[in-house]
């Protein structure tokens, strides 16, 4: 995917797959598992059809971001959709004595496995650089060096995952009336390069702002569209952070000086 980004350096930023490059995008079954843990689902009873839905839905997102969906993505969205159709075919009628002595496999068993052992991975990777940040912040400075230089902390995203931030898009994007999104595209619309000095420059002025306010009354698709790739840049160059204090509470966009200076 590195490769992909170095080859298009003359690209359009828009036309660029920013997601695949934040540290904290895994692939299809990160996207799974959080799925499954927002909605505080059993791990080994996936309700199918549900998840299914969903998944569908951030792919979707993704396509109309012009991210680059990886061909893993697609495999998954198969592979689900061939579950939910085995799992909704009627049962085959067998005698009692059959029935007995055959346990009847559950479709959903080998992607149950695959969840669990990534979980388990993900869990100690997270311990991993828990430790190393720990580490970082107890590691003996030398004279006259600083406690924040030696902190390394450079995740865009701080209690909140790549998913939570595409989730709230959405709903920004579905509270757009569709008679008010334009026919064509305004000759006038900003650049992405445009909307990402103009976000700098509120957070250089404001200290902070909230998620939904970086959209301001904007009814165009596109405009919306383009300040969410603004953001991401912003996210990749590490020029701003994301957090986000509760579950499902506001989310707000800091400049990534400000972030690591109030800890």
């Amino acid at each position: 995917m590195e490769a992909d980004h170095e080859n298009n350096g003359g690209r359009d930023l828009c036309t660029m797959s920013y997601l695949v490059h934040l540290d904290v995008f895994e692939g299809p079954f990160d996207l799974l598992l959080h799925l499954i843990e927002r909605d505080e689902l059993d791990i080994y009873d996936i309700p199918i059809a549900r998840i299914t839905a969903e998944f569908l839905e951030y792919i979707s997102t993704m396509q109309l971001l012009n991210l680059h969906v990886a061909s893993d993505f697609m495999v998954m969205a198969a592979t689900l959709i061939q579950i939910k159709a085995r799992m909704l075919l009627p049962k085959p009628v067998v005698c009692e004595e059959e029935a007995d002595s055959a346990e009847e496999e559950d479709p959903r068993q080998e992607l149950v496995e695959k969840l669990v052992e990534y979980k388990k991975y993900k869990e100690l990777a997270m311990d991993l650089r828990a430790r190393e940040e720990e580490f970082a912040r107890v590691f003996v400075r030398p004279v006259g060096e600083t406690a924040d230089r030696l902190v390394i902390d450079d995740n865009p995203l701080k209690d909140i995952s790549v998913w939570d931030l595409l989730a709230a898009f959405k709903n920004v994007l579905d509270s757009l009336a569709p008679e008010e999104e334009p026919a064509a595209v305004p000759k006038e619309e900003i650049s992405m390069r445009q909307r990402m000095q103009e976000i700098t420059a509120s957070l250089a002025v404001c200290g902070r702002i909230k998620f939904r306010d970086l959209f301001g009354k904007s009814n165009s698709r596109t405009a919306l569209v383009t300040g969410f790739m603004a953001l991401l840049e912003l996210m990749r160059l590490r020029k701003v952070r994301v957090s986000q204090d509760v579950t499902f509470g506001e989310i707000l966009i800091t400049a990534a000086a400000e972030e690591g200076a109030t800890g």
